[in-house]
């Protein structure tokens, strides 16, 4: 059997809501890296160490939840480690460096070390998603969690309440919603340079509950910057 066709009413609803699908993007190049503080080396669930890594001095980093401290050795992956400081802030003129790729049809993230001098140390290659989803739980980042959908350069959240129904146009909308469309404007043209938001509003339902729909796109790269992910997390709570 071939698809139902959808009604003169049906196609009606979707235009209505096509044309009060509210957006704000910008598309500049994603950024090959950026570089974040050693705060969100932390929130992603790792510390950074120094010491003897296969007897040859190095800087590593180990999961939080192993705590790891001086003196300690062991082995991961085959290599041997050995502990011996472990860093609360960065040497002068050091660098936490990250960049994401898409390799086998998904988002790889890889985190590097760069000293003072310009040499680099990988300090991890994870899945984006995988890195992702472990990191919002640590911080308690239910919305991100909630609404994440896919990611690869780009990561997609949904964020969805109630049933739809008929769109209100702009001059309709509470303000709590148009003030999620202004900061999802400045936060995408101020920090993040590339996005796409999209909000759509039917109403409140018989409870008083707002109906939406919610999508924001952004590139995958910047939300391991903590600080962008917190703005991300509050705008999505805001919504309910």
């Amino acid at each position: 059997m071939g698809r139902k066709k959808l009604s003169a009413e049906e196609l009606r609803r979707r235009h209505q809501r096509m044309l009060n699908t509210f957006v704000r993007e910008a598309w500049d190049e994603i950024p090959a890296e950026i570089e974040v503080k050693l705060r969100s080396l932390k929130a992603w669930g790792f510390d950074l160490l120094s010491g003897l890594r296969g007897g040859a001095q190095s800087v590593f980093v180990a999961r939080e939840e192993d705590r790891r401290g001086v003196g300690d050795v062991y082995e991961d992956q085959g290599e041997t480690f050995e502990v011996q400081e472990v860093w609360k802030q960065l040497p002068k003129g050091a660098r936490l460096l990250v960049r994401v790729g898409l390799e086998e049809r998904r988002g790889v993230i890889r985190a590097y070390y760069r000293a003072a001098h310009g040499e680099e140390t990988l300090l991890f290659t994870l899945p984006a998603a995988e890195l992702l989803l472990a990191y919002f739980k640590k911080r308690g980042f239910g919305k991100l969690l909630e609404a994440f959908h896919a990611s690869g350069l780009t990561t997609e959240f949904i964020q969805k309440r109630g049933e739809q129904g008929k769109a209100y146009d702009f001059d309709q909308l509470p303000s709590h919603m148009r003030r999620a469309l202004r900061e999802a404007g400045d936060l995408i043209r101020k920090r993040t340079h590339v996005g796409r938001f999209t909000l759509v509003y039917f109403g409140k339902n018989k409870d008083g509950d707002d109906r939406y729909i919610v999508t924001w796109l952004v590139p995958t790269i910047h939300l391991f910057d903590v600080d962008i992910a917190e703005r991300i997390e509050k705008l999505l709570a805001a919504l309910d």
